[in-house]
């Protein structure tokens, strides 16, 4: 039984915590749905790019793109007697060390550290610990799972089960096709660009080889300083050998208009995975979770990011937690568990 748990959404607290990975010090936010008890808990692990404990992440060291994801996840969690943990990725937000020369197994190493945190939480009811990954999380949360094979279940948005070259061929595909195809002046200015610099197809070709013949942490290309590790670790794994091994239950959220992840990954990801997989294609949702009725395109995401997240990822997660948690719900006390 949970304390306090007439009085959840009141009582919920959030609370600043610090664990070490390693030589890395990471800050996170550890959101409990009372000061005291015993709680289910979900671990969220971030998709690529530099971001912060909310996936949200700075560019030029001015502007903030504010996606406001996990924070969003963490705080419906809390309404139903859910905590969760968060945290900035290393060399992002309050976290020492440097993102741009961390490859994947870096990034597993943190999450495995924030795990050994809850472990030790007194508030977590380590029997009931999940993992949430979004984008290159899902590639991340499931090697966790091998690890921990007693984690309840994993919670999988915008999964990936392809090496991650064939998501990138997916990602610069859509993208060639839509500036090629579509009008407007900031398409034609792209066109222009690419022909100068050469389209994403040629340039990621290019990339690719250099990764494949080289062992250096990074290069440089076109100006772009190259995380040479994060590619060659993710292009010398292979996720479908890792979810045929992943026995906890999974619910897998796909966006039917995400251009970043193939949604139609998910039907894959359930049959290779040996324990209970619910899976959804969520109509029109794209890889920043929001919805956009109009034709997808990336160009898109600067307007989409104006909306909150969409509701019905919450929902799904909602009631997949409480039939795995056996959530039930009281007219007069609200949301409880049995």
């Amino acid at each position: 039984m949970l304390a306090g748990i007439g009085t959840l959404v009141k009582q919920m607290i959030e609370k600043e915590v610090t664990f070490q990975s390693g030589n890395i010090r990471l800050v996170g936010s550890l959101c409990l749905p009372a000061e005291k008890g015993h709680f289910p808990c979900v671990l969220m692990i971030h998709g690529s790019g530099p971001v912060d404990r909310n996936e949200n992440a700075k560019q030029l060291k001015i502007i903030t793109v504010k996606m406001n994801v996990f924070n969003t996840i963490a705080h419906h969690l809390s309404e139903i007697g859910v905590a969760s943990l968060r945290y900035d990725k290393r060399g992002c937000g309050k976290s020492s060390g440097s993102y741009g020369e961390a490859g994947p197994y870096d990034l597993l190493e943190d999450a495995n550290a924030a795990y050994q945190y809850l472990l030790q939480s007194e508030n977590v009811n380590r029997d009931q610990l999940f993992l949430l990954g979004h984008s290159e999380g899902t590639l991340i949360a499931p090697k966790l799972c091998l690890t921990y094979p007693e984690i309840a279940g994993l919670i999988l948005i915008a999964p990936a089960i392809q090496n991650l070259e064939h998501a990138l061929v997916y990602q610069a595909s859509k993208l060639k096709d839509d500036i090629e195809t579509g009008r407007g002046l900031s398409r034609w200015i792209i066109r222009l660009t690419w022909k100068i610099f050469g389209d994403p197809l040629e340039n990621q070709k290019v990339i690719l080889e250099r990764v494949k013949s080289t062992t250096k942490p990074f290069f440089r290309y076109k100006l772009q300083k190259i995380n040479a590790k994060w590619l060659r670790e993710h292009l010398n794994d292979n996720p479908t050998d890792t979810m045929s091994s992943v026995n906890c239950p999974i619910l897998a959220i796909a966006g039917e208009k995400d251009i970043q992840a193939d949604p139609q990954e998910v039907t894959q990801l359930a049959d290779l995975a040996k324990g209970e997989v619910q899976y959804h294609i969520v109509p029109n949702l794209t890889h920043i979770l929001r919805t956009d009725t109009s034709e997808p395109s990336i160009l898109n995401y600067k307007k989409l990011l104006k909306k909150d997240m969409d509701s019905s990822i919450l929902d799904l997660i909602d009631e997949w937690l409480r039939t795995k948690l056996q959530i039930g719900v009281s007219p007069s006390l609200g949301w409880y568990i049995p």
